[in-house]
């Protein structure tokens, strides 16, 4: 367990994710995908997501990937800092103006994560799952030029809101200890898995065959290794994307 407890404090799963979800949207405009962008886009991924990591609130219960961030704090946040800029070099170099998600991303997570002028957005039960869902899913269509159909990125919102749904699942405990009183708290496994359901159908319906239907006979995959929800879940699109191009 601890290997996969650092592999979680690195962002991987999530970079795996947010790059998958990317490559999933520019697999329907049926172009070539960029992979010197697709390398960015983990960077950036990476960067966020240790960096939010690195801010957790020291409660109990944790998991272990909680105590290692805690532990190696400066070093990880020396790392995300290395990489965020990694993500800006590539960005700019790519097309100026993507530079700039850079900063968004970083006022994302501390929006997200800190209290500021308001109460951070992973407090409210209700805009948790739906700002971390619509986060990646306009990433992902600003990469892609918004040439997605807003029926697409509809989609996307709604899948990677249910992912994130689903995700909060593993983190119950910790969250309510730490003042984070999420949706998936509230509602219990059952119904937060059916309402996940209903939204990966409504993105079925958006998207059609193959990729919606691939989503919707994927989604009960991470019940079938409860140990490792989380990463099942992040590796999902990863599959989808993997077996529409076998189709």
């Amino acid at each position: 367990m601890n290997g996969m407890a650092w592999l979680t404090v690195l962002g991987i799963p999530a970079g795996l994710y947010v790059a998958s979800i990317v490559a999933l949207m520019n697999a329907l405009l049926g172009e070539k995908q960029n992979p010197v962008l697709l390398l960015a886009v983990v960077a950036l991924t990476l960067g966020i997501y240790i960096y939010h990591r690195t801010t957790i609130v020291c409660v109990e219960p944790m998991q272990e990937r909680h105590r290692i961030a805690i532990a190696l704090t400066k070093k990880l946040r020396i790392l995300s800092t290395i990489l965020l800029l990694v993500s800006a070099l590539v960005f700019a170099t790519e097309k100026t103006v993507l530079s700039g998600m850079v900063l968004l991303a970083i006022l994302g997570v501390v929006v997200y994560g800190r209290k500021t002028c308001i109460q951070p957005l992973r407090n409210n039960a209700y805009i948790k799952p739906i700002a971390v869902g619509s986060s990646i899913a306009v990433f992902a269509w600003v990469l892609n030029d918004f040439s997605n159909t807003p029926w697409v990125f509809l989609a996307f919102v709604l899948l990677c809101s249910a992912d994130a749904l689903l995700c909060d699942l593993v983190d119950r405990a910790y969250d309510a200890a730490s003042g984070c009183t999420t949706l998936a708290f509230r509602l219990g496994v059952h119904k937060t898995w059916c309402f996940a359901g209903v939204l990966y159908f409504c993105a079925f319906l958006c998207l059609g065959f193959p990729f919606g239907l691939l989503f919707m006979l994927l989604l009960p995959i991470p019940l079938l290794w409860p140990p490792f929800t989380r990463m099942l879940i992040d590796v999902r699109p990863l599959l989808v994307l993997l077996l529409a191009y076998s189709l």
